[in-house]
């Protein structure tokens, strides 16, 4: 029988934002920007009552066992609405997962939705999390395991829901951002973990 705990993970994206190598989109107009830097992909949603998102999608056939880890540094500046990730859909988005941060650094929700947010068929928010106002630096994570969904803030559990409740339409990922929000993506992993494995801080 195959030891799973020592079963590598198979890693699906692995982005550091050095370079363009999964095709991310590169935009610069009067509603948003999306550009490499070397402090990572800066996003910048400057429509006022539109929420943006920049998505691709990797070669999946499911979503079960994936781990998603997206370390995040919020501007000082940015509106007051929420940033975070997005997963779950097709290329219609007409239902998607996000799972986000206050641009303030208080506050998370993880939420299953239709594109135009009429309906919200799961919410879940937590008033408590803080990752403070200097850095504004998180790391989120999403991970399937056994037909549960798990988030965690900076490694702390913050939620566990079962499968059902969340939208898997499709392989889409992605980041969201409400507003006014301006946010730099500095690293993403992707990766399909054996069910008892622990999704590794690499």
């Amino acid at each position: 029988m195959k030891n799973l705990s020592s079963t590598p993970a198979e890693h699906i994206i692995k982005d550091d934002f050095i370079d363009n190598r999964y095709g991310w989109e590169i935009v610069d107009s009067d509603k948003e920007t999306a550009m490499l830097t070397p402090d990572g992909y800066l996003l910048n949603n400057k429509d006022k009552d539109r929420w943006h998102h920049f998505s691709l999608f990797p070669d999946l056939t499911s979503l079960k066992g994936i781990a998603i880890k997206c370390k995040l540094e919020i501007e000082s500046d940015s509106g007051v609405g929420q940033v975070g990730l997005i997963w779950g859909f097709d290329t219609k988005m007409s239902q998607l997962n996000r799972f986000c941060l206050s641009a303030a650094g208080k506050g998370c929700s993880i939420i299953h939705f239709e594109r135009n947010h009429r309906p919200v068929f799961h919410r879940f928010y937590d008033p408590f999390i803080d990752i403070g106002t200097l850095s504004q630096t998180a790391v989120l994570e999403v991970r399937e395991a056994n037909g549960y969904w798990f988030f965690r803030v900076n490694q702390q559990l913050v939620y566990i829901a079962h499968e059902i409740h969340f939208a898997a339409r499709g392989a889409g990922i992605g980041f969201y951002l409400d507003p006014g929000v301006r946010v730099r993506i500095k690293k993403l992993r992707v990766a399909r973990r054996p069910s008892n494995k622990a999704f590794s801080s690499n």
